[in-house]
């Protein structure tokens, strides 16, 4: 490690969000997904100051540009498609790639377009390592949520028949990203990821890679107080952060309510997503058939008294919803390593989440956290009523704190990269 410490070197990072002073400079809203990437890379500079930094993202534009901004070089690649390469995407990869002329290449996902069109504009064999975020082929299995053949069929919007985004496509909506993924998978020697689900299934894709295993970075503000303290948060609450998707089991959440409000009526839950209750018009013509599919199912709970759907949170936002909630919810189908889950476990708001992917890496069940099945909304139910009939957290908070603190370190984790790093140099 020492070595990597001594010599100067040029890694070009493959992204699909732009980092906050690229958009600053674009004049574009900063995305709010982006933060833990930032702060990865913000930690990588610090703890590796020789290192020059590229960063290659992806751009709704039509043309090929670069930006030096507060020492980095960003490239921006024009993609029509986010699962599917083109021509001019894999040109503009090459040209990035000749001008930055990096020692090593990092791609961030291996399950969009750009991550395909990098490996195939490698003319020169730089090295490359990928890292796992989600796996479009195995998470293709669950992309329905469960959800009904009736379900998809009865909840249809105009947005679906515009944009093809049908419930009946859910899983074939993850066919082409498969596609890209296992490319990837298959053209690069190197892999890092931070759960044995993924590595479990990256191993089966290709054996012959070089598996890496280094824990995430959180956004900053989730480093710094307040954290979380059962005084100050708002009793028989539930935060559920994602209810996009099917995969993301908000639904299970909403089929969990009635049994919950009969023991505890006053309980609210608050989702992290699209106003899939509002009655304006522009939010009706945003609607996908998974937001109508939500909207009837709480009309036919009788449940609009008891939840919100608060539209995009910023980072703080998202932090305040964990330290107000009496609970936090991760109900998805499946999951790799989801960064909202070690957000509420680094504040210490208890957690309860599906037993699912990569979560057994991140929850010990009753010492960090609570598992249940994803089909078992009554469980969900049970667990968090006993959840709320607790006014004592203590040792669930202080255990959560100290297993997300050590695992999410962030200069450990820089550290971790320098060393990856320099095994893949020298190997």
């Amino acid at each position: 490690m020492g070595e990597i410490n001594r010599k100067s070197m040029k890694v070009l990072w493959v992204s699909l969000v732009k980092f906050p002073p690229l958009c600053e400079h674009l004049g574009e809203a900063v995305p709010v997904h982006c933060g833990w990437m930032y702060s990865s890379a913000k930690a990588m500079m610090k703890e590796m100051p020789e290192v020059r930094l590229g960063v290659m993202v992806y751009s709704y534009g039509k043309n090929y540009e670069r930006y030096d901004i507060e020492g980095v070089t960003y490239y921006l690649i024009p993609t029509a498609k986010i699962d599917r390469t083109s021509k001019k995407q894999i040109e503009a990869c090459r040209q990035a790639i000749r001008n930055f002329s990096p020692d090593l290449i990092h791609i961030h996902g291996t399950e969009h377009s750009l991550a395909k069109a990098v490996c195939m504009a490698n003319e020169s064999g730089t090295r490359i390592v990928a890292n796992i975020q989600g796996l479009a082929g195995p998470i293709m299995r669950y992309a329905d949520g469960g959800l009904s053949l009736w379900d998809k069929l009865t909840n249809i919007t105009l947005l679906d028949f515009y944009r093809g985004t049908f419930l009946l496509n859910e899983k074939r909506s993850f066919k082409l990203r498969a596609e890209c993924e296992h490319y990837v998978l298959t053209h690069v020697t190197d892999i890092i990821g931070r759960t044995q689900w993924d590595q479990a299934h990256v191993i089966t894709i290709n054996p012959n890679l070089r598996y890496h295993f280094m824990n995430e970075t959180l956004r900053n503000s989730f480093y710094e107080s307040p954290v979380w303290d059962y005084e100050h948060c708002k009793k028989h609450s539930i935060f559920v952060s994602n209810s996009g998707s099917p995969l993301k089991g908000a639904h299970q959440v909403l089929n969990a309510l009635p049994i919950i409000l009969r023991q505890y009526p006053d309980t609210v839950v608050n989702f992290c997503g699209s106003s899939v209750m509002s009655n304006k018009l522009k939010d009706l013509l945003r609607f996908q058939g998974y937001h109508l599919y939500l909207r009837r199912l709480v009309k036919r709970l009788r449940l609009q008294e008891h939840v919100c759907f608060l539209g995009s949170l910023s980072e703080t936002q998202m932090k305040q919803q964990f330290l107000d909630a009496n609970v936090y919810v991760l109900p998805s189908a499946i999951e790799n390593s989801p960064n909202s889950l070690c957000e509420a476990q680094i504040l210490g708001t208890p957690v309860v989440a599906s037993y699912c992917g990569g979560t057994p890496t991140l929850l010990t069940d009753g010492q960090t956290g609570y598992f249940y099945r994803y089909e078992e909304y009554e469980m969900l139910a049970q667990i968090v009523m006993r959840l709320f009939g607790q006014d004592n957290f203590t040792c669930l908070s202080l255990a959560e704190m100290k297993v997300a603190s050590h695992r999410h370190n962030r200069e450990q984790n820089a550290r971790r990269l320098a060393e990856i790093y320099h095994n893949i140099m020298h190997h």
